[in-house]
């Protein structure tokens, strides 16, 4: 039987990515200092979905060319998908149901990106898949890398761009997809991204990615601070540095040298995972259950990630794991 291979310092960031995704949802940093808000919850953060496109799509580009794909990775995802949903409907009901104005409303939600809202890469990550697979095969990444860069840049006009333009098409798409990252316009340039790091082999031939990451790292929160200052940013969720800061960072990782278990890394990867899907769950019911202190954002951080972490402990020792990807 085949080992199954686990990529140590990928996984690590996997989790430290996920936990960055807590901070944006809690705003952790804002009842200490506004600045402090900005360069994490609004800037650095932001690396972490782009991130999780990108080895996604590095990933992806192993497998597209065997028989059963894409339908094995994207029955995974549904099966996640669905599950975390569920798993949202019945911790957060019956108020949710008052939440939204009509049935259809709900629905679209519940396709698009969950109740908390948390879920929208994994559906992202669903519909980019379907509709870019056959191009995959066929090694079309030029092409998904113009088309995925003009999308990127119309979702900006939505998002931290959008003081700007004035784009009434950016309108049209948010009526469907609600937020300008949701569906396509930032997945499938990150993904293809990972495909291409992966096809040319950009690991081998890019010998100073540290010094590129922390370079681009640098540019994001310039371009952070100058956006959200000046109030040209309606949100912070696609900056044109994290084009480059995020296969930096996966190039980075992949030339990581140190040995790192296996052991520890699918531990990691599933903890990635469950953080990322249960996070908002548990925030909503502190905020509900204990209001006085979850209205310091750092002390709400700390007890969703202590309550997120105890129960993907809980959860990895059951046959409900299942849903952990594992």
């Amino acid at each position: 039987m085949e080992t199954k291979k686990y990529y140590g310092m990928i996984d690590i960031l996997r989790l430290v990515f996920a936990i960055l995704v807590m901070v944006i949802h809690t705003m952790a940093f804002s009842s200490i200092n506004e600045d402090l808000r900005i360069v994490t919850s609004m800037g650095i953060c932001r690396i972490a979905v782009p991130f999780f496109f990108i080895v996604s799509g590095y990933f992806l580009y192993n497998r597209i060319n065997l028989e059963k794909e894409p339908k094995s990775t994207l029955k995974r995802l549904l099966i996640l998908y669905g599950s975390w949903v569920a798993i949202e409907f019945v911790a957060l009901s019956p108020g949710i149901l008052n939440y939204f104005k009509d049935p259809l409303s709900i629905i679209m939600r519940l396709l698009l990106f969950g109740v908390t809202g948390s879920l929208w890469y994994i559906s992202s990550l669903i519909i980019t898949i379907l509709l870019i697979s056959k191009l995959l095969k066929k090694d079309k990444i030029i092409f998904l890398l113009i088309i995925g860069f003009i999308l990127y840049l119309f979702g900006t006009t939505g998002d931290t761009y959008y003081g700007l333009f004035n784009n009434p098409l950016i309108n049209g798409y948010t009526s469907i997809f609600v937020l300008p990252q949701i569906g396509i316009t930032e997945s499938i340039l990150f993904i293809t991204l990972g495909a291409a790091i992966n096809k040319y082999k950009l690991n081998y031939k890019i010998k100073n990615a540290g010094i590129l990451s922390i370079s681009s790292i640098i540019l994001l929160l310039i371009e952070t601070f100058v956006l959200n200052k000046i109030g040209i940013a309606k949100d912070a969720n696609m900056y044109l540095s994290a084009i480059i800061a995020a296969p930096s960072i996966l190039i980075w990782a992949l030339n990581y040298k140190k040995n790192i278990s296996n052991k520890f890394s699918k531990t990691c990867k599933e903890y990635s995972i469950g953080i990322y899907c249960s996070h908002q769950i548990l925030m909503l019911w502190i905020q509900a259950l204990l209001p006085n202190a979850a209205t310091n954002s750092m002390i709400k951080f700390i007890l969703t990630f202590c309550l997120s972490a105890l129960v993907i402990t809980l959860l990895r020792k059951t046959k409900a794991k299942i849903i952990l990807l594992e």
